[in-house]
């Protein structure tokens, strides 16, 4: 409502007059009519001349002085911190207006009063851009890094193994690749009166997917090592031998710095060949199962 009210005074101001051209109208902050009258013919290099109608109001507005052109049917808003380089601008939009339409205008300032309340243009502020430092401001087609896990599983050792984890994990673009080695610790089980303690170590190499943009990584394996075992009333010939299994896995790894990863994943292995602790009888006391199951959590320290 207060642009139109403003509108109007410029248009009667501007019709009483009987001379429209450039209507200025600004605080005494800003520079003079024949200041701004200067700037303008400086960038045309000629006198100017009262033929085309532009009107302009300035006013403040939290501290920044905010600039409404009106040049015939195309309405333009400036904003500037100082008054100086808003006449500036204007002067450089003026000239070009003038020069586009084969007129130059004469400044005339009115003395429209501008209500500090009036229209505001609503001033654009810039967005601050936060980068997550934990990703690396550039990519690289190439990773490597070293990871110390926990490993917990079903199915391999006599009840719920516990174990540890360390791997090398190479990626290229989205390829991944690993060679991983895990101990697992010595689990008992019982049968009557026999007894065995069942310890694991294996090497696995892994193959697979890892995204440069995503957290993800998938894969498929294999792992081959040797189990043994210790305890009473055990065959002579059932204390150990080789594990042999494939399976696939699927994992997360949150980046907490550009170096640093926490590394969660899953797996499910098939045993190809495992063995069987037996009593001296030839009953068997404990043989992992056929499919068997893990998780790990773990650090990954690395060139991303």
């Amino acid at each position: 409502m207060r642009a139109v009210v403003l509108a109007g005074v410029l248009f009667a101001r501007a019709a009483s007059a009987g001379d429209v051209g450039f209507l200025w109208d600004a605080p005494a902050a800003c520079p003079s009519v024949s200041s701004i009258e200067a700037r303008v013919e400086q960038r045309l290099g000629r006198a100017l001349d009262p033929a085309l109608e532009i009107q302009i109001a300035v006013w403040q507005h939290d501290g920044h002085f905010i600039a409404k052109l009106t040049l015939g049917s195309d309405v333009r808003s400036l904003t500037s911190d100082r008054c100086d380089a808003l006449a500036d601008a204007i002067a450089i939009i003026v000239s070009r207006v003038a020069e586009e339409r084969g007129a130059v205008p004469r400044v005339a300032q009115t003395e429209v009063a501008v209500a500090a309340a009036a229209a505001v243009v609503p001033r654009v502020k810039p967005e601050a851009v936060h980068r997550d430092l934990a990703v690396p401001a550039v990519s690289h087609p190439w990773s490597l890094g070293v990871r110390l896990s926990g490993v917990s599983g079903i199915g391999i050792v006599p009840e719920v193994g516990l174990g540890a984890e360390v791997a090398i994990s190479a990626r290229h673009n989205s390829t991944l690749a690993e060679i991983a080695a895990t101990k697992w610790l010595a689990s008992g089980a019982d049968r009557t009166n026999s007894h065995v303690d069942v310890g694991l170590g294996v090497t696995a190499a892994r193959v697979g997917w890892r995204p440069e943009e995503l957290p993800l990584r998938a894969w498929v394996e294999g792992e081959v090592g040797s189990m043994d075992g210790s305890g009473t009333n055990l065959s002579a010939t059932d204390q150990g031998g080789r594990w042999f299994a494939a399976g696939a896995g699927f994992g997360v790894g949150w980046p907490m710095t550009p170096w640093l990863r926490l590394v969660g994943s899953t797996e499910a292995l098939i045993a190809i060949e495992r063995v069987k602790f037996t009593e001296s009888s030839g009953a068997v006391i404990y043989a992992p199962s056929p499919i068997s199951a893990r998780a790990t959590v773990g650090i990954e320290v690395g060139w991303e």
